[in-house]
């Protein structure tokens, strides 16, 4: 027979070991702080800690060397608006019906935006930079966020000057980071979760100026390409130094990322992989991007992590973070214990994509599985698959598919099982015009009004 007081033990550490797997309940002056960066058009070998030699990163790079660098972070829905909506729903777009560039499809009103869960758990939420996501009366206001940084007027003729509050023409990535740190200075005592997407670096960048180009020893048309990572990099820095200042670094996730692959019209580098927007989006430059987590004490300091992610994590980590727990609704993972060692298996033993929207552009048509150092991919239902070794051959210059065809078998097998949960193709709505609330001006834009 037990001893009465051996079995409350017990059942005590039996409590107390599940709990760990549990998120726990965070008070609002311990919850974390979260900023994700998501920048357009990022190349993985355009950011100095995933060896580019030409454009110096030292922002970026010092975020990796105080967290994690991710070898094989992923986009499952490119480009820009379905990699967006993808990430503010934390899950594969198929699930909604968005198998293409789609823009103006709604995300789905059922299930909660990263944004929306964020703020109905006490976290101030703010919106900086390009939205590009769901319909058009479904701005950032009217899916969860409280906060949105207005447009500034732009120089007359210009992509990436504006006009700043005292009329002197700024680059806009600057006039960005500003805004970064007005957002922290406001917000140092509350939980907060703020979105920064710059427009940079999308095409065009010959506007970059000499202050930005003449800091690379990139060449020619890359130069331009150079002097606007640069900027997006001080912009780190100024982010760094106002979370430094207000004693926010160590309670701060700090996530960087990119929303699809290199411009190759831009002269992006996708290196040591090939491919990217324009002519390469069936190569593994296409949807393989930089990607960094940085928390000291919660993420590893300067590790390398090599299995496989997406972008529909961070919403799934962010979640568990703030100790909370992961909505259903949601694809991703919580990378976390993946990073410290806890869990030794793959995030996402495969990944999935198919964009074959009949109205998108044909060159970004892709069907595709990534399994272990595996690629299959062919561009329409009726090609025959392509199978590329990454680890031997990363500019997949040579097609094994008859080679292996267990392999071939195996991941279209998958990808045929994955695509029988998916939803329907969407359709856009027709209407006559966006849901503006936030114009253009100097301010900041709320969905309540924040006197009361």
């Amino acid at each position: 027979m037990k001893h009465p007081r051996h079995s409350l033990l017990l059942s005590l550490f039996a409590l107390a070991g599940a709990c760990l797997f549990l998120p726990a309940s965070l008070s609002a002056a311990d919850k974390p702080n979260v900023v994700l960066i998501y920048i357009d058009d990022l190349g993985y070998g355009d950011v100095g800690c995933y060896d580019c030699e030409d454009i110096p990163t030292p922002h970026v790079d010092r975020l990796a060397k105080e967290g994690v660098r991710f070898t094989a972070s992923y986009i499952t829905n490119p480009p820009c608006c379905p990699s967006r909506c993808a990430l503010m729903m934390g899950q594969y777009g198929q699930r909604f019906g968005k198998y293409g560039m789609s823009r103006g499809l709604p995300i789905p009103a059922d299930r909660p935006t990263l944004a929306k869960f964020m703020g109905k758990n006490g976290y101030v939420t703010g919106q900086i930079g390009k939205w590009d996501i769901g319909s058009k009366v479904q701005g950032p206001l009217q899916v969860g966020f409280a906060e949105v940084a207005q447009k500034p007027p732009k120089k007359k003729g210009s992509k990436y000057f504006c006009k700043n509050k005292q009329g002197k023409n700024q680059w806009l990535t600057d006039y960005d980071g500003d805004n970064i740190v007005t957002f922290i200075e406001r917000h140092k005592a509350k939980p907060f979760f703020l979105y920064w997407s710059p427009e940079a670096v999308h095409s065009k960048n010959d506007e970059a100026p000499p202050s930005l180009t003449e800091r690379t020893t990139a060449k020619g048309k890359r130069s331009k390409l150079a002097g606007a990572i640069v900027s997006v990099d001080d912009q780190v820095g100024k982010l760094m130094k106002a979370l430094n200042k207000h004693g926010l670094r160590k309670n701060t996730l700090v996530i960087f990322s990119s929303d699809n692959g290199a411009n190759i019209g831009e002269e992006g580098s996708s290196a040591p992989y090939r491919g990217g927007k324009g002519s390469g989006t069936q190569q593994e430059g296409w949807v393989r991007v930089p990607t960094i987590f940085s928390m000291p004490g919660v993420v590893p300091e300067g590790k390398d992590y090599h299995k496989q992610i997406a972008n529909f994590d961070f919403y799934s980590t962010i979640a568990s973070v703030a100790g909370l727990p992961i909505p259903k609704h949601c694809d991703g993972v919580n990378l976390i214990p993946y990073l410290t060692g806890k869990k030794k298996e793959e995030p996402h033993e495969y990944l999935f994509w198919l964009n074959n929207e009949p109205g998108d552009a044909e060159r970004r048509h892709l069907i595709a599985v990534r399994w272990k150092k595996w690629r299959l991919y062919k561009k329409y239902a009726k090609d025959d698959w392509q199978l590329f070794d990454l680890e031997a051959d990363p500019k997949e210059e040579k097609n094994v598919a008859q080679k292996h065809p267990d392999i071939v078998e195996r991941l279209s097998a998958k990808h045929a099982a994955w695509s029988k949960t998916l939803a329907p193709l969407g359709k856009i709505p027709q209407l006559a015009k966006s849901d503006d609330r936030i114009g253009t001006g100097h301010g900041w834009a709320y969905a309540k009004d924040p006197g009361k």
